[in-house]
């Protein structure tokens, strides 16, 4: 049959009720430890530098069920880019070490797993991505800086917006760790839906 077609496409839930700014100048997306094709959703934490115009991200997990004070294995929610050899924390100042492996069979969460145990942490916690490792070495891959505007799929030369003012839907975003809210006072995190 010869005639128009009709074709229907969703557009993406909003995640930001209110944007009030942008770093100015949009940034190159730096691919350190990341994948062409890989997703970032909107709302994922960011560093930047403004002399290089590069803007990184800071991984996160968020844990699917509790993991007790001797645990090397940890369960996370299917929503991530961590990677063996990366770093993690719970916690600024709290314990860091490397991934060594990553099981993604359930279907449900994934197990990641450490050579050192990084302590008891419940259900619904976040961990990051650390910049050091060691008992008491958390800390940041990058200084947080604002949000990922929307999302991005990881290629070469990617441009990507980051907010560094505004009110979010937190429920429609990845978990975001409290020491990181903290330090992106400007961002407000709405709990409507």
């Amino acid at each position: 049959m010869i005639g128009p077609k009709k074709v229907s496409a969703s557009a993406p839930i909003p995640i930001w009720q209110r944007v009030h700014e942008n770093a100015q100048g949009g940034f190159t997306l730096d691919k350190t430890g990341l994948v062409d094709g890989q997703l970032i959703p909107g709302g994922s934490p960011f560093g930047y530098n403004e002399a290089t115009r590069l803007a990184r991200v800071i991984k996160q997990a968020t844990m699917a069920q509790d993991a007790g004070a001797a645990d090397l294995d940890y369960y996370v929610k299917k929503d991530h880019n961590l990677a063996v050899g990366e770093i993690y924390s719970p916690a600024i100042g709290g314990k860091a070490y490397a991934i060594t492996a990553i099981d993604t069979s359930d279907p449900a969460k994934d197990k990641i797993s450490f050579g050192t145990t990084l302590g008891a942490v419940l259900a619904g916690a976040v961990i990051f991505q650390s910049s050091a490792t060691g008992a008491t070495a958390g800390a940041f891959i990058v200084t947080p800086r604002g949000l990922l505007y929307a999302d991005v799929y990881v290629e070469t030369n990617k441009e990507v917006t980051i907010t560094i003012r505004g009110t979010v839907y937190e429920r429609r975003i990845p978990g975001t760790h409290g020491s990181i809210k903290a330090a992106i006072p400007n961002i407000i995190y709405s709990q409507s839906y």
